[in-house]
């Protein structure tokens, strides 16, 4: 079973400081909080993660305790995971808890970046994901410089710290080839495999300059 860690609040503005100084996996509370309802929560959510998208990404999911149907259609209205409280809420997070978190390459078929995802994700705001993609593209190389330099040095905890933050950018950006390379990248870190790594470096970057090209190849996604 994989690590899992707990923080309580009791406000939505003590979440939204949580969430700011650390990522979660998941975030789950009540419909009403002391101070706001679960929809803007999520709103707030939803901005700490795009204000947080090209510098330290945040990829919580937000899930809510409903208790009626009242609460359960504004939940599905507004698109916020909800479960009810007369379900067995222990037993649905063993099964979160237990699910892959890493997809592996073959699993499904990878595409350079998914546009539907990427404009999903930011509410079609296509001249915002444009802003931030390109100015990720004038500094990924600094990103993959700040892995293989520990990377080369043996000093494999700053390679992952590194590379978990390139991650959360790469699955930001929707880019599903270089963050299946990079889970990998991930692995052989952990096991300090420096030769392995290296490798798998060397084919981050070439899916990177590809994501690039496709990128520029693909204007037309966002003229409106």
């Amino acid at each position: 079973m994989n690590q899992i860690n707990f923080k309580n609040c009791n406000t939505g503005q003590e979440a939204v400081e949580l969430i700011i100084e650390e990522n979660f996996d998941l975030i789950i509370s009540k419909y009403q909080l002391d101070d706001q309802n679960a929809i803007e929560l999520n709103q707030s959510v939803e901005s700490v993660k795009n204000y947080c998208t090209n510098t330290a990404p945040k990829n919580n999911k937000l899930l809510i305790i409903t208790t009626n149907p009242e609460e359960e259609q504004l939940c599905k209205d507004n698109e916020i995971l909800f479960f009810p409280e007369n379900l067995n809420l222990k037993s649905l997070i063993i099964k979160l808890i237990d699910l892959p978190r890493d997809i592996k390459r073959g699993d499904k078929k990878d595409v350079i970046i998914n546009f539907n995802d990427l404009f999903k994700r930011v509410d079609n705001n296509r001249e915002f994901i444009q802003t931030v993609i390109e100015k990720f593209f004038e500094i990924w190389e600094s990103r993959i410089n700040d892995i293989q330099t520990p990377l080369n040095k043996g000093e494999f905890k700053l390679a992952k710290d590194a590379a978990h933050k390139l991650k959360g950018v790469l699955a930001n950006f929707s880019m599903e080839v270089a963050k299946t390379t990079i889970i990998e990248l991930e692995k052989h870190i952990l096991d300090n495999d420096q030769e392995l790594s290296l490798q798998k470096l060397d084919q981050l970057i070439t899916d990177i300059e590809n994501a690039h090209k496709f990128y520029l190849d693909k204007q037309d996604q966002f003229r409106s």
